[in-house]
């Protein structure tokens, strides 16, 4: 178990612009599937797509924009570190038929207040939290969660036999195997961005903090890879 401190992180991948994009287009960490299993999780809970949404680290919320646009929440509101993000974010996001509200700020400070939502989204963030301060999310996003709120959490996650060194050591032979696309400079911004900045867990481990922060987990998650949807519950 991996505790060091990485609240410091500034999200900066948006400064590797160029980069970060070339992945997502690519689809190198299948952000389609996982988008896929997003898109079928929310229509399951929200037949009708009345639902209040927070989606903490949205990012430019370019993948997860077009799903919105085919089941729109009654609101948005999405959270992140960059400014950049941010900005690219209200222009995705400007033909949702909802409001929409987008704030410079951390997944935990968000989560602070005493609003309740219908779903609380993040996508590839939890894993720059030091391991207690991921257990102090599930708590605060559990308090966070509104009666039948569901919480969607996409992210990376170490294999139950890997330590982080074993992660990033089979992670990279992956990227340099398979990230065809990206040049040797790219790669090695990537390699720079993971090394400083990914602390990955198990998914036991996930799995035991939201239990004890009183959230159950629905079954049924299929991993790509390290790359793996989990959903919970209000216990």
């Amino acid at each position: 178990m991996d505790a060091h401190a990485t609240n410091a992180y500034s999200g900066e991948i948006f400064d590797l612009w160029d980069t970060y994009k070339k992945v997502v287009v690519k689809d190198l960490m299948f952000h389609a599937a996982l988008s896929a299993d997003v898109e079928r999780a929310l229509r399951a809970r929200f037949q009708g797509g009345d639902f209040s949404l927070l989606d903490l680290g949205c990012g430019d919320a370019q993948v997860f924009a077009p799903i919105l646009r085919r089941i729109p929440p009654a609101s948005y509101k999405g959270v992140d570190l960059s400014d950049t993000a941010l900005a690219l974010a209200a222009e995705n996001l400007k033909s949702l038929p909802c409001p929409v509200q987008l704030e410079h700020g951390d997944m935990l400070s968000a989560l602070s207040g005493s609003e309740t939502y219908d779903v609380i989204h993040s996508s590839f963030v939890l894993h720059h939290l030091a391991t207690e301060d991921k257990a102090e999310f599930f708590r605060r996003a559990a308090r966070a969660l509104a009666p039948r709120g569901v919480l969607l959490l996409v992210d990376t996650m170490r294999e139950e036999n890997e330590t982080r060194a074993d992660y990033l050591k089979h992670y990279f032979e992956w990227i340099e195997k398979d990230w065809e696309t990206l040049s040797r400079a790219e790669k090695d911004a990537v390699y720079e961005h993971v090394s400083t900045s990914d602390y990955p867990e198990p998914l036991s481990l996930l799995e035991r903090q939201a239990r004890e922060a009183g959230l159950t987990r629905l079954a049924a998650d299929i991993p790509h890879r390290w790359h793996h949807l989990m959903r919970f519950v209000r216990a």
